[in-house]
Formats: C-alpha cells, structure tokens, sequence
C-alpha cells in the first residue's frame, strides 16, 4: 500500500513538472545562457557601466530552444564562437527534466518504477548540444538531443547525393551536382572523407547508371577506390601520380571535345545541347599532387601538370559536364589548388587538428571544435553552413550496387566506344 502510494505521488509530481514544461510554463536555459557570457567574460566595461548581452526573442522548436540576443558594442561574434565549448559544458549538468513526450512512451503494462530507473538513467547521460550563428544578432540554438553519431547509407535521386543528416528534424541534406558543380573535401585520417566519395559515386551507379563516367584517382595505392576499377562507368582509375597525369589528361581531353561540339552546334553548355552524360574527376588524397613535395625535377614537373589540369577542369567544366570531387586529410595552403578551391561552392570539412587547417578547407574556424566523432562534418556552400553526420556505407553495400555493373575487359571497349558515339552525337529534348 506505502509502496503504491509512493509510486503514484511520484508518478503526479513528475507528470505535473513535465505537463507544466510541455506548456511552456517552466524555465528555459536563457537566463543560464546569460550568466555563462557574464561569468566567462563576454561582458563589456564602459566607464562604470555593463554592456550585456540582451535576449531579443527566444522560441521552441521540436528539437529544442532557439535564442536570439543583441551583443554588446566592443564584441564580435568570433568572441562568443571561441567560448562555445563552455556554453555548452556549463549548459550540460546532472540536474535533468523529465518531458511530458517521455512520460507519454511509458508502457503502463510493464514496471513503471524500472521504466523511471531507465529513463532517468537515460537522461542523466544526455548532452545538449548547441550551435552559434550570427545574421546581425547572435542566434544561439541549443539541442536538446546529440546529432546522432551513426546514419546509414540512403542513396541519393539522379545528380543529387546523400551529404548527411543535419541537427534540425533529422533532416536529410543532398548535394546536387548540376546546382553546384565541384565540392573540396578536408579532414584529418579516418574521419570519413573516403567514406564520404565511396557513398557519392555508389549514389551516381545506383541512379544514373547509363550516364555516369568516372575518372577516378586513388593516391592511397588503390585501398578506397579499387572497387570500381571495373564497372563499366569507370573510363579510368589511377593509383600513382604518374597514373594520375595520364587520367587528368583523358579527362581533360574529353572536355575540350565537348567544348569544341557545343561550339559546332552553338550552345552555351550541355543543359542546353541536351547532353546527358557527365564526367566526374574524382582525387582522393590530392595532398600526394603537391608540388612542393616533391624530390627530383621531374617529379615535380609531373606534379604541376597534374594541378594544372585540375584547375583547368575546375575552371572549364562546369557548363561542359564535368564535376570535380576533391579530397585531401591535410589541408594547407599549396596542397588544394588555388583555382580548384575558389571554383568549388561546396565543401565538406570534418575535424581538423587546427583554425589554420580550418580555413584552408571553409575559408573559416570551426572543423577543428567538431567532436571526436567519425563523420561529423561541416558542410557549406555559398549561402548556408551547416553540421551533419554523414551516412555510413559498409563494403557490403558497395558490392552489392557495383556488382550488376561490373565488366570484362573486352565488354569494356567495346562500352567505352558506344559512349564516345553517343556523347557526340548530340540529342535535343524540348523544355
């Protein structure tokens, strides 16, 4: 009896804090958001007044709390971004609410006093993440759940490609190929850049099988990219650099007979010719290309043709059809060509050892704050940054979509004969 009415008083006190929550009418973290800038000294001393931080508009979201605050004059937004590792520390303590959402998942049928054990148990070991931002005032969104720290492989529609899953609803984020022609990967070894190309050209075989020719350059000695040596979209695959010159130079090669046939017919760029096929360079490990590095003359040599022709391709091959992916696990200055980043709207950074690091890859801080988790990267384009978690694909799922496309060598020729003749004869679709 003392038991059951324990557990029932329990049940109405945290059925009443959860419904008061749920309504609104409970605390939010605001008023703790302030007290860490003032503690961690983003306030500003003016004469014998305190500039401070002002909360302009706060509002919930599904996945938790967005606030908005004006900063004080002699502030940047790089001042609070530097601190955001203690916003969130001091955001993260043992004290725990318990939602009415998590009461309504209570099986009654079951022991209610165990499910209670489990779910304060699960909410003790809990992190809120945040994220900062700033569009004239600084926008502070703190999650209530962790980004989830594993999403499977979804393959993509036509020339747009899984990314990942960003914080905001889970939602799935695409690459689109035709929108934003060539993307710059960066992130220090086994953080998930290879893995990142792998899901990208099995996206590609899956959903445009007929019209997807791969240059591949594998400057791990063939270890990532060995698989797709012999499916029938693959014109060619390279492991060393001198392998690499030769395959850019094919690549490059088809290029200017595009550009030359779309001259012939007078149009402006392959949407226009009705062309179908594209053509996608991909590097992984560009770092092996540095010029910089290398040991004799002619190694050297070799090297600057190969960065060369990259940056011709980026410069050139977004109307011709040609997609540039480019990866590299340490990112610095001369290692990513100047015209092949600067040309690539898009880029995938995951986490870096340092800000220089950083902003070589997004031209910005931040990779190097991500967290020790494979594959959480930032993924920016021109207008938009953002974190995500990038799908997983296992070598299982590799072979199974390669595996109806692989070909003999002599089907391979006689394939690669059938695109030249299709690619120059031009068709026209009407719009």
């Amino acid at each position: 009896m003392l038991f059951e009415i324990l557990t029932t008083s329990l049940m109405g006190g945290i059925a009443l804090k959860a419904f008061s929550k749920h309504r609104g009418l409970s605390s939010n973290d605001s008023g703790k958001i302030q007290r860490i800038m003032s503690l961690s000294g983003l306030n500003v001393r003016d004469g014998k007044d305190t500039l401070t931080t002002q909360l302009v508009k706060k509002k919930q979201y599904e996945w938790g709390w967005e606030y908005k605050y004006r900063i004080p004059l002699g502030r940047s937004f790089a001042d609070f971004e530097s601190k955001i590792q203690v916003f969130e520390d001091g955001l993260n303590n043992r004290r725990k609410n318990i939602t009415f959402n998590d009461l309504r998942q209570l099986d009654l049928n079951r022991d209610l006093l165990l499910q209670l054990q489990q779910l304060w148990k699960a909410k003790l070991t809990e992190q809120k993440e945040i994220e900062l931002s700033y569009d004239g005032l600084l926008i502070v969104r703190v999650y209530e759940k962790p980004l989830a720290k594993e999403v499977p492989y979804t393959s993509g529609k036509g020339w747009r490609v899984p990314v990942g899953v960003t914080r905001a609803k889970n939602e799935f984020k695409y690459h689109d190929f035709e929108m934003v022609p060539h993307v710059v990967s960066g992130g220090a070894t086994r953080y998930g850049k290879s893995n990142f190309i792998n899901s990208t050209i099995c996206s590609l075989v899956q959903c445009e099988p007929e019209h997807t020719n791969l240059y591949l350059i594998d400057l791990k000695g063939g270890v990532e990219l060995c698989d797709y040596e012999n499916i029938k979209q693959t014109i060619s695959v390279a492991y060393e650099p001198h392998e690499a010159l030769h395959t850019l130079q094919m690549a490059y090669d088809k290029m200017r007979d595009i550009q030359r046939e779309l001259k012939r017919l007078g149009k402006k760029n392959v949407q226009q010719a009705g062309i179908r096929e594209r053509y996608f360079v991909v590097i992984d490990e560009v770092g092996e290309l540095n010029a910089a590095e290398a040991v004799t003359k002619e190694e050297k040599r070799l090297k600057l043709e190969c960065q060369t022709l990259m940056s011709q391709i980026a410069r050139l091959g977004a109307g011709l059809g040609f997609r540039l992916v480019v990866a590299t696990q340490y990112p610095v200055g001369d290692v990513i060509p100047r015209q092949v980043k600067q040309n690539a709207d898009a880029k995938l950074c995951f986490r870096v050892q340092s800000g220089v690091a950083s902003r070589v890859v997004l031209d910005a801080e931040g990779a190097e704050s991500l967290p020790q988790i494979k594959g959480r990267a930032i993924y920016q384009t021109a207008d938009k940054r953002e974190i995500l978690q990038t799908p997983l694909i296992t070598p299982q799922i590799i072979h199974d979509i390669i595996q109806p496309h692989i070909v003999t060598k002599g089907e391979r020729v006689e394939k690669t004969a059938i695109q030249q003749r299709r690619t120059d004869a031009v068709t026209f679709e009407e719009v």
